[in-house]
């Protein structure tokens, strides 16, 4: 049997130690969580462009217009629509695609390069 002082608990390093990989988890969280709700946002006004029943006969500016004025209801502003949108015809049906990449910074000269691609295909078209 030990001496009860040995068996007292967490050392001071070891509760440092927890207390520190907390920290830096939080952290990641606090500086990763916005980009990822922002890419929540666009995939859902993304998806309810694809529950629109006159989406696949709309053109290519209306279905710009349409997207570009749900994220701006949603405050979605953290990427360049024009360059991340394709809208391609695949057969009678559109395929839109929104792809673009967020940089976070996170701690002096060390940033974390997010990539996002979301796309959904609609039917109909002209």
């Amino acid at each position: 049997m030990q001496n009860p002082k040995r068996q007292s608990g967490m050392t001071m390093w070891s509760l440092l130690f927890v207390l520190g990989t907390l920290a830096f988890f939080l952290f990641l969280t606090f500086k990763l969580l916005p980009p990822y709700l922002g890419d929540m946002k666009i995939k859902g006004a993304l998806d309810s462009l694809g529950r629109q029943p006159d989406a696949g006969s709309m053109s290519v500016p209306e279905i710009q217009e349409a997207i570009r004025k749900r994220l701006e209801i949603d405050s979605a502003d953290n990427f360049d629509l024009a360059n991340s949108l394709t809208i391609t015809a695949k057969g009678r049906n559109k395929v839109i695609r929104i792809n673009y990449e967020s940089v976070t910074p996170m701690l002096f000269n060390i940033s974390a390069l997010l990539t996002f691609d979301h796309s959904i295909e609609v039917r109909g078209g002209e």
